[in-house]
């Protein structure tokens, strides 16, 4: 078992001021541009939980996902600064439960649930290029 520190109710603010890259791009979508697309908040959430977990293991592991909910209940603009809570809710043989929770200057635009497991780096990669050499 890997030796961290990773405790229910650590949490992390990630603040963020959404720029065009975090808009829809797909075709048809134009008219919607101007809002932060729900694919860019999944982004958000993974890179501040990645933030939260990683510097907590040793240098040889890391945290990968394996599953996420997530309500994006209401939009927000492109150039809104965001928040994206993100909170330690359990942790049990390398698997991490993280409580999501997002807002913007009006109020909560998302919440949901990250599930996170720590993983060895090198194992990850062998077992990924072990999958594909048959």
């Amino acid at each position: 078992m890997v030796q961290d520190n990773i405790q229910v109710g650590l949490r992390k603010d990630f603040i963020k001021i959404t720029t065009p890259s975090d808009a829809s791009d797909l075709p048809g979508s134009f008219e919607l541009s101007y809002l932060v697309s729900t694919p860019a908040v999944v982004n958000m959430i993974i890179e501040a939980s990645t933030e939260l977990l990683d510097i907590l293991l040793p240098a040889d592991y890391t945290t990968v996902g394996t599953e996420i909910h997530l309500e994006h209940e209401n939009p927000t603009l492109i150039g809104e600064e965001v928040r994206i809570r993100i909170q330690v809710k359990g942790v049990q043989n390398g698997r991490i439960l993280l409580d999501i929770e997002g807002h913007d200057r009006e109020g909560r635009f998302c919440k949901g649930e990250h599930e996170r497991h720590i993983v060895n780096k090198k194992k990850l990669i062998e077992h990924a290029y072990n999958r594909f050499s048959k």
